[in-house]
């Protein structure tokens, strides 16, 4: 019974490296990576963290031109 279930943890840890990764282009680290390429000042550039803890948020964040996308979020950060 040991080695059958053994087997089967076996076999689904080898079927979970084989998963493809989904890349998450609205992830935290590159709406942070955006961020950065913007004109903000260092209190600005922590603040948002906050905002980007929401996926709607970050979604938002990366999908709108760079101007529009830092007037929401110092919006957002009020």
């Amino acid at each position: 019974m040991m080695e059958k279930y053994m087997e089967t943890r076996a076999k689904h840890v080898e079927d979970e490296r084989n998963k493809p990764r989904v890349v998450d282009e609205c992830s935290i680290k590159n709406c942070i990576y955006l961020l950065k390429t913007m004109d903000i000042t260092p209190i600005e550039e922590i603040k948002p963290f906050r905002v980007f803890k929401i996926p709607e948020n970050r979604e938002i964040f990366m999908s709108a031109r760079s101007e529009t996308a830092l007037m929401w979020l110092r919006a957002e950060m009020e």
